[in-house]
């Protein structure tokens, strides 16, 4: 929430300019209009959901039912790529998302069991359901404290072409005047400038919410290896030719059934391995390859099972250990972040 609330104060340099400044800032009114349209679309992402997981959950055993599901599920991703692209230029916060892109080079179902067991795929779900609810809140109190501040700053007008009154319950003597109703004004200038600095907190708030349940958990993405360095033991990097067996060249189907430790691995479990030995994690490694959580965590147990070792640290001890990973090579990380203003310069 630090970073967001900077956003809207960091521009201006005196603590004057800090309280008068987002009032006449556009982007206060753009942070308004997204809390404004929040509660439409917090209606649209509830309804839509709620039918096709009822319509999917009571159709599961026909054909329809699991269409529908997938659907949804696919949607729901969809749906959280646009809400984290429309906080980054509402709120001028990086929200970097995970690779949500249909890989073409895996089967459906494979993609749906990566999705399914993404933690993102959850956690998005929860967020488009709670926008409902954090759209009415935010819709009430957008229209209360507009017709709060209207009616206190507009008294004049509304007194001058109306019969109205202004009463107070006894606690201050009602106004029944124009010229009485001047004193009103300041008071409605006060509040407007009260909610300017409501609304950059609640936009900041909420786009808080939005980072947690919606970016990525990678934290140091490194750039992904392109190009295998050869090794001295196998000057390939495990790539082997397939030789002659007996008069029989094997096929690559059976000359992978006999490689073992390093030369079983393709070059994308290669690449993987590389930077679990550098430390980094699965929401890191599916950044650097714009793959989703999923799917590096597939890489991952294939890369143990076929090395034979039984987690992630005794993995990267045997990247060193044969020098496919050298002590001190921690490789180059991807740029940081790109802020707004890279992406409006971009």
């Amino acid at each position: 929430m630090i970073e967001a609330l900077s956003q809207v104060y960091e521009s201006y340099s005196s603590p004057l300019s800090k309280v008068f400044g987002p009032a006449i800032a556009p982007r206060t009114y753009l942070r308004a209009l997204h809390l404004f349209l929040m509660f439409p679309l917090g209606i649209a992402y509830f309804v839509a959901l709620v039918v096709m997981l009822s319509v999917g959950g009571s159709l599961i055993w026909t054909l329809i039912g699991p269409i529908v599901l997938i659907a949804a599920l696919f949607l729901t991703r969809w749906a959280g790529d646009a809400e984290a692209w429309t906080i980054r230029r509402v709120s001028q916060i990086e929200l970097r998302r995970p690779p949500t892109a249909i890989d073409l080079s895996q089967s459906l179902r494979k993609q749906l069991w990566v999705r399914l067991i993404d933690r993102n795929t959850w956690t998005g779900l929860v967020y488009l359901f709670v926008q409902f609810p954090l759209g009415i809140a935010a819709f009430v109190g957008l229209v209360t404290t507009t017709a709060i501040v209207g009616a206190f700053a507009g008294a004049p007008i509304v007194m001058s072409l109306t019969d109205a009154t202004y009463g107070f319950g006894g606690i201050i003597p009602d106004v029944t005047t124009v010229q009485g109703s001047l004193i009103l004004v300041p008071i409605g200038l006060i509040g407007f400038l009260v909610s300017v600095h409501l609304i950059n907190v609640t936009s900041a708030t909420h786009a808080t919410w939005a980072r947690l349940m919606l970016a990525s958990r990678a934290k140091a993405i490194p750039t992904a290896p392109t190009q295998l360095a050869p090794q001295p033991s196998n000057p390939t990097g495990g790539h082997l030719a397939a030789l002659p067996v007996d008069g029989h060249v094997l096929e690559a189907s059976e000359l992978a059934g006999q490689l073992t430790g390093l030369a079983s691995l393709t070059n994308r479990e290669k690449e993987v391995l590389r930077l679990i030995a550098r430390g980094h994690s699965n929401a890191d490694i599916a950044e650097a390859f714009v793959l989703s959580e999923g799917t590096v965590k597939t890489h991952v147990k294939r890369v143990l099972s076929k090395l034979e070792v039984r987690d992630r640290t005794q993995a990267a001890v045997y990247a060193y250990d044969i020098g496919f990973v050298k002590p001190g090579d921690t490789g180059p990380t991807a740029p940081e972040p790109l802020r707004f203003e890279d992406y409006r310069a971009g």
